[in-house]
């Protein structure tokens, strides 16, 4: 009986083993496809929304001389400033037209773009047309400045990398027949 019961326990240790061995192997498969990526790129509407948000959060003023935020719709940003007694500037930011910004090694950090900024004064037909923006820094050569960015380098960091993508976006692309 002694060897039956050797037999018996030999067989359960190896059992259990096997059991404790199974249970290792076996990993919960994710139900998630593999090819979701992560770090996909921001459409052109997506890359716009977040900057025209960001813009409306930021907006710049000092006491008696505020920007009140009007409205944003498919890149087109627009504020109103008091010119005088209710009487209004509404400035236009056409984020469709920005194609290009300043060097990587410039402290001033602005966009630039065909009429990319348009002010008007409320009931005139006409305004001033602006192809610069400032966006942060030393402001050098006293662009429109409307946004209160400069104090947060993190997000005019990531300003930066969201401008760099809506100027690829804007961009004139090359034809199929031109080599240059």
């Amino acid at each position: 009986m002694t060897r039956q019961l050797k037999l018996a326990i030999v067989l359960l240790v190896t059992v259990a083993s096997m059991g404790v061995n199974a249970q290792k192997k076996t990993t919960p498969k994710s139900t998630k496809p593999s090819t979701e990526n992560k770090t996909a790129k921001p459409t052109k509407q997506e890359t716009m929304d977040w900057i025209g948000g960001k813009m409306k959060e930021n907006l710049a003023g000092t006491l008696g001389d505020f920007r009140h935020f009007v409205s944003y719709s498919n890149g087109i940003f627009v504020y109103k400033k008091e010119a005088k007694m209710n009487e209004w500037y509404f400035t236009t930011i056409d984020l469709n037209t920005v194609k290009g910004m300043n060097n990587e090694y410039s402290k001033d950090f602005y966009v630039t773009g065909k009429k990319l900024v348009n002010t008007v004064l409320e009931g005139k037909e006409y305004g001033t047309e602006k192809d610069f923006l400032s966006i942060s820094g030393p402001n050098y050569d006293d662009y429109s400045a409307p946004f209160s960015f400069t104090a947060d380098q993190a997000l005019v960091e990531r300003l930066k990398k969201a401008f760099a993508t809506l100027i690829e976006y804007n961009s004139t692309q090359k034809g199929a027949d031109e080599k240059f």
